[in-house]
């Protein structure tokens, strides 16, 4: 049985129940964190970034999130300094703690003017300028994947939660809307039922975005359960989708050139061998190099490697991170392999220039996709006065030239280069935005 201090004899018990719990509530931790990383516009002129103010309790080991302001800021990148703001909203431990800051995705549109955000109640339009916003959706609503079709056109995929466990599937939508349109005004593009359900609190950064548009917006790959079930091809004009290959695989690996011609396609299966294929949207057509990935994917362990959602600058290589072999450069056809994680450490072991912390014939570094033509980006860990630490380095496709940028803590996020490669940007915990100034040598792959 529970026994109250004496000092707390002769008050009832629930107020002094409540005392205590607000004695612990007022002994917790206020702090910001940040996001983790910056989205650039198109231009590369503008930054946007999620920056939360957190309340932890004091109660170890788990010490959880109890609240979360979260708010979105976005800048111009001569003056980082000198944000905008506006408040995405108040969030309790019931929507991920301090996870719920990753749940919020932020796109500009084509002329700055607007940044769609989704997060996991509604889909917002801020106006850049005037700082005002509408809300999108409809109650309950919660958006997978967007793009912006015009400067004041979006195209979003959305479902509803259920929240009484009454339906066995739950609809998918498609639909486009302008900015200055409500629920009720927008148009459906297409719909199905799926089972798999809808996420209610949103994706975090690693499942989003699960529906995947073609860069000029004129096409969306899909799995009709979630990331699984068959694989389907939306033509958004016309409304129509067709299935391009058959249910049996999870295709979490899907790449798009970046004029949209073409999109390379990677499923994976228990039951038969890896599926892999690149297609024209318009006319069907598939060039298979399934073979060639088996082989590359065999000794990736339980992990399969992981495909970026863009083919890298150029729309030769992809960009693919492999457990054992690291971040690697792929052609499907004519199969090439370019292996420049190994590359990038065998120079830096050369040099003597870091303590590397992983052994590099067990593990090693993965690349990322960078808006740059001939560069991504890697990430590299080191031993510093006892501590692991990140590295980030851009290097050219070839693997033999290599820029340092600096240290990160955020494998993936981190630094970013603007497309005009002439700077740096990165969110500085909890949220201050760093810009350098940056030359980058002409890549070895083009001189």
């Amino acid at each position: 049985m529970c026994r109250l201090p004496e000092a707390f004899k002769g008050i009832p018990k629930w107020a002094a129940l409540m005392f205590l719990l607000a004695l612990v509530s007022l002994s917790g931790c206020s702090y910001l964190a940040g996001g983790g990383e910056v989205t650039l516009s198109t231009d590369g002129s503008l930054a946007a970034y999620i920056s939360a103010r957190q309340w932890d309790l004091p109660l170890p080991p788990e010490c959880p999130t109890i609240r979360s302001t979260v708010r979105l800021r976005w800048c111009n990148l001569t003056r980082p300094e000198d944000y905008h703001e506006i408040e995405i909203g108040v969030f309790g431990r019931d929507w991920g703690g301090w996870n719920v800051k990753n749940r919020v995705h932020p796109v500009f549109s084509p002329d700055n003017r607007h940044l769609a955000v989704a997060c996991p109640r509604r889909l917002r339009v801020v106006d850049c300028a005037t700082r005002k916003e509408r809300t999108l959706t409809g109650p309950r609503e919660v958006v997978t994947s967007l793009m912006w079709l015009d400067k004041d056109v979006l195209a979003y995929a959305s479902c509803c939660p259920d929240l009484k466990g009454q339906r066995e599937k739950t609809p998918l939508n498609f639909w486009r809307q302008g900015v200055d349109q409500s629920y009720e005004e927008r148009s459906l593009i297409f719909s199905q039922d799926q089972p798999s359900g809808c996420p209610g609190k949103g994706l975090g950064a690693i499942e989003w975005p699960m529906e995947r548009w073609s860069p000029d917006g004129r096409f969306v790959l899909f799995s009709s359960e979630g990331y699984q079930g068959d694989l389907k091809l939306l033509d958004v004009a016309s409304g129509t989708a067709r299935v391009i290959a058959s249910g049996g695989y999870t295709f979490q690996g899907i790449s798009w050139k970046s004029d949209g011609s073409a999109a390379a396609c990677v499923g994976f299966s228990r039951k038969a061998p890896v599926a892999a294929f690149v297609i024209d949207p318009r006319t069907g057509e598939k060039d298979d190099f399934s073979e060639d990935y088996q082989a590359f994917a065999r000794d990736s362990g339980s992990s399969q490697p992981v495909l970026a959602g863009l083919w890298a600058p150029g729309d030769q290589y992809l960009v693919v991170n492999h457990l054992r072999m690291g971040g690697c450069l792929v052609s499907p056809r004519p199969w090439k392999l370019i292996p420049v994680a190994k590359l990038v450490i065998g120079e830096l072991l050369k040099d003597r220039s870091l303590a590397l912390a992983e052994d590099p014939n067990e593990r090693l570094p993965w690349v990322f996709w960078q808006p740059v033509q001939g560069w991504v980006k890697v990430w590299v860990q080191f031993q510093e006065q006892g501590y692991r630490r990140g590295m980030d380095y851009v290097v050219d496709y070839s693997g033999r030239s290599r820029v340092l940028l600096g240290k990160s803590d955020a494998p993936g996020a981190g630094w970013k280069l603007t497309p005009d490669g002439e700077r740096a940007v990165k969110l500085e915990p909890p949220d201050k935005v760093i810009v350098r100034g940056l030359t980058l040598p002409l890549p070895d792959s083009q001189e």
